[in-house]
């Protein structure tokens, strides 16, 4: 009789930890939002945490996997400023969330777009 109940608790706490995140949410913090990232992706990639705050620019950014760059902004302002300071590079992709946006590969950004929503921009 232990055994199925333990298997079942197992199953139950191996599901709690496949969660995916919530689409077009505006998160708090650019760690949380990495944190977003890494649990929707859920093939082992790692982003870097920091320190610093949003404030301080009216933007922030961190990057995972070596390659895939998150971005938070505090306005829409800010977020066009820096898209014009950082145009894409051939094959990469904006998604664009509502207080967020990650750059990254076409592939790699639609599969982000699909977990975390957003829209997908050129």
């Amino acid at each position: 009789m232990k055994k199925p109940v333990l298997v079942a608790a197992l199953g139950v706490l191996l599901l709690a930890g496949c969660a995916t995140p919530e689409k077009d949410v505006a998160y708090e913090s650019i760690n949380d939002f990495a944190a977003a990232y890494e649990d929707g992706m859920g093939d082992g990639t790692e982003c870097d945490r920091t320190e610093n705050e949003i404030d301080d620019y009216g933007w922030i950014q961190t990057t995972c996997g070596g390659e895939t760059i998150l971005m938070m902004f505090t306005s829409d302002d800010k977020r066009e400023e820096i898209r014009r300071k950082n145009p894409l590079e051939s094959g990469e992709r904006w998604v664009d969330g509502p207080n967020w946006a990650i750059n990254d590969s076409q592939y790699e950004a639609e599969k982000a777009q699909a977990v975390l929503g957003g829209e997908m921009l050129d």
